[in-house]
């Protein structure tokens, strides 16, 4: 499901939640700008780098992602909040992006154990 503002179409976060669960990693990247940068707990993640991630988290067996909550979305930013369960360590996530193009395009996410 896609927004449309104008003429612009926005990827939303449920897209991204639904490719997520089904572990659909082209469908997950397809809301991701070929020039995005994420700031993860200090780290400067790349497109490369989130799709590896992405990958390995998708990998494991007790992987999972809930409890969405989002806090707001147009055209141009999101904020949302979820938790996941990453090698067996439950993480409550913080997210604030900035979109260019539709895309995820600048990230900061703040990744702690719950």
């Amino acid at each position: 499901m896609f927004l449309m503002f104008g003429r612009l179409k926005v990827a939303t976060f449920q897209d991204w939640f639904d490719a997520m669960a089904a572990k659909d990693i082209d469908a997950a990247m397809a809301i991701v700008h070929e020039d995005m940068l994420m700031v993860q707990n200090e780290q400067l993640i790349n497109r490369d780098d989130l799709r590896e991630g992405w990958l390995r988290s998708m990998a494991g067996d007790d992987w999972i992602m809930s409890d969405w909550n989002i806090k707001y979305m147009d055209e141009h930013s999101a904020a949302v909040d979820f938790k996941s369960i990453e090698d067996g360590v439950l993480l409550q996530l913080r997210m604030t992006v900035l979109l260019k193009d539709g895309l995820l395009y600048r990230a900061i996410v703040f990744a702690e154990p719950v």
